[in-house]
């Protein structure tokens, strides 16, 4: 789907839409330090690699396949395809470029291996004194390579372990109305500065605009407590990790499909992309549920899920 027709609109969709990770790297932050009591580090090591890295393994070899053998990728460095095979197959495991969102693999995997750092770290509670230098550096550093990308979202990550740490004491105040309100006012200052004073939209503004969100969804969360269970939100939560490492492959098999069989791909609005987005969504989960069905409990080391 392309923007020709609004470049303000396609804008504004970005601006609210793009840069999610940093929602999924505050999560990952949040269920770590919940999970801390468990912590074992062979079994953490193991887990990981069995529902994380053994899957991503899996999953990018058609991408690999192709942008090594019949294609070149574009988002890679300019000498890239100057290397021999068997290293290029080595640097697009180790950096995720091969297919879009893989970039968080190798990043997050950084995240796994100082795991016992980031233990000890939260059982001291002083690096969380340090949280606001952590928010400027990921306001100065911009994503990039893994070890970039890891320092860029390190901040949204101990923050993540912040809220999970001190939940007791933070849940009542995030989830007061008066606290939501503040929380929304600032998605959208942030979102309108970034609209009106910035240029692109993966700026330090929008950096701390998902940042918000996070507390606010959080607060959200706790607000409505059980009310938002229901058997869908389930299996869409138990097929997550799953959808995350197939979504590529099913909107570029549907961006295909649709360019051979009606021609141009149509022009983007708002309506539009709700509809590819829960259709996306809805093909991911059926895929999920289907491979579930066939491989049993060992879909995990497949898809993730």
């Amino acid at each position: 789907m392309i923007w020709t027709n609004s470049f303000e609109l396609s804008r504004i969709v970005r601006i609210f839409m793009s840069n999610g990770s940093v929602l999924f790297v505050f999560i990952a932050g949040y269920l770590f330090q919940h999970l801390s009591v468990k912590y074992s580090p062979n079994k953490y090591y193991i887990n990981k690699l069995k529902n994380v890295i053994l899957p991503y393994l899996i999953i990018s070899i058609p991408a690999i396949i192709v942008f090594v053998y019949f294609q070149q990728r574009e988002r890679v460095w300019e000498s890239f395809y100057d290397n021999p095979e068997w290293l290029q197959i080595i640097y697009f495991y180790l950096t995720g470029r091969h297919l879009a969102p893989l970039w968080f693999v190798p990043m997050i995997s950084i995240f796994f291996l100082i795991s016992p750092l980031l233990i000890a770290a939260d059982k001291n509670k002083k690096i969380y004194y340090l949280l606001p230098i952590f928010l400027l550096i990921s306001c100065w550093i911009e994503r990039g390579l893994p070890y970039i990308s890891f320092i860029h979202f390190f901040s949204a990550y101990l923050l993540g372990m912040f809220c999970s740490h001190f939940k007791h004491k933070l849940n009542p105040i995030l989830s007061q109305p008066k606290t939501l309100l503040l929380l929304g006012s600032m998605i959208l200052a942030f979102a309108l500065g970034e609209f009106f004073f910035m240029k692109g939209t993966m700026t330090w503004v929008n950096y701390l605009q998902k940042i918000s969100a996070c507390l606010f969804f959080l607060g959200l969360l706790i607000y409505y407590g059980d009310k938002l269970t229901s058997p869908i939100i389930n299996v869409v939560a138990n097929a997550s990790f799953g959808i995350f490492f197939i979504h590529s492959y099913v909107l570029t098999a549907g961006k295909l499909s649709y360019t051979q069989l009606v021609g141009d791909l149509p022009s983007g609005n708002p309506v539009l992309h709700i509809v590819i987005t829960l259709s996306t969504l809805f093909l991911c989960v059926s895929i999920i549920l289907g491979i579930q069905k066939l491989f049993g409990r060992s879909s995990r080391y497949l898809i993730g899920s």
